[in-house]
């Protein structure tokens, strides 16, 4: 009976990086909604009286 053969183990320089384009992506959509949440807090919807019906 033979042995099952061991598959070598990728290299660092191999390894898939697609992991950290979601990782950046993410850390990127967290900067933006905490830019437009900071912006929205410092400039309050104002009220808009609405017109009468005549």
């Amino acid at each position: 009976m033979t042995k099952p053969k061991k598959m070598p183990r990728m290299s660092t320089e191999k390894k898939s990086k697609l992991w950290l384009f979601f990782v950046a992506a993410f850390a990127l959509q967290l900067a933006a909604w905490t830019t437009w949440f900071i912006i929205a807090s410092r400039h309050p919807v104002q009220e808009v009286p609405l017109a009468t019906a005549r």
